[in-house]
C-alpha cells in the first residue's frame, strides 16, 4: 500500500507535501526594498536569504574556520543584520563567539547579530531583518596583527 502511495505522490507534475513549518521573514536593504518571503522553522536568517536569492553577504556561511586552525563558530562580521529587540527573546541568545565577532565591526549595536546564528523559530514570524550596506572586504582584511 506505502509503495503505491509513494508511485502516485511521485508522479511528474505533483506537488510534494512537506510538514515544515514556515513563518513570514522580511529582509530590508539601506535602499529601503523590502522582500518578504516563507522561511523554513530551523533555517537561519541567512540560509532563507540564500534560498529566496536575497543579496546577504555572507562568505563563511556561518561555520568559520577550521576547528584546527581557528575554532569553531562565525569568523566573520559579514553577514551582520539589525532584528527588533522583540524578536531577540524567540531566537537563541548571543552566544560568546558571536559577541566576540559582532564586537569587532563598528557598524553594530543591541538589536545587532550574524545572519548565519539566528535560528529561525515558530515564534519569529513576521521577523524584520535590516541588512547594512557591506563593503564585501574579506573580514581578515581588518584584523591586525595575523
Amino acid at each position: 500500500m506505502l509503495a503505491r502511495f509513494t508511485r502516485i505522490l511521485a508522479r511528474p507534475g505533483r506537488r510534494a507535501f512537506s510538514s515544515a513549518k514556515t513563518v513570514k521573514v522580511t529582509y530590508v536593504n539601506m535602499d529601503g526594498e523590502r522582500a518578504t518571503v516563507d522561511a523554513t522553522v530551523g533555517d537561519t536568517l541567512l540560509q532563507t536569504a540564500r534560498k529566496n536569492k536575497i543579496d546577504m553577504y555572507g562568505p563563511c556561511e556561518g561555520g568559520g574556520q577550521d576547528a584546527n586552525d581557528y575554532g569553531e563558530g562565525p569568523c566573520c562580521t559579514e553577514c551582520r543584520c539589525f532584528i527588533p529587540i522583540e524578536y531577540h527573546s524567540k531566537v537563541a541568545p548571543v552566544n560568546k563567539e558571536e559577541a566576540f565577532v559582532l564586537a569587532q565591526a563598528t557598524d553594530t549595536n543591541e538589536t545587532s547579530r550574524l545572519a548565519c546564528q539566528v535560528v529561525l523559530t515558530e515564534e519569529c514570524d513576521g521577523l524584520v531583518c535590516a541588512m547594512p550596506h557591506y563593503d564585501r572586504e574579506p573580514y581578515w582584511n581588518h584584523v591586525e596583527n595575523v
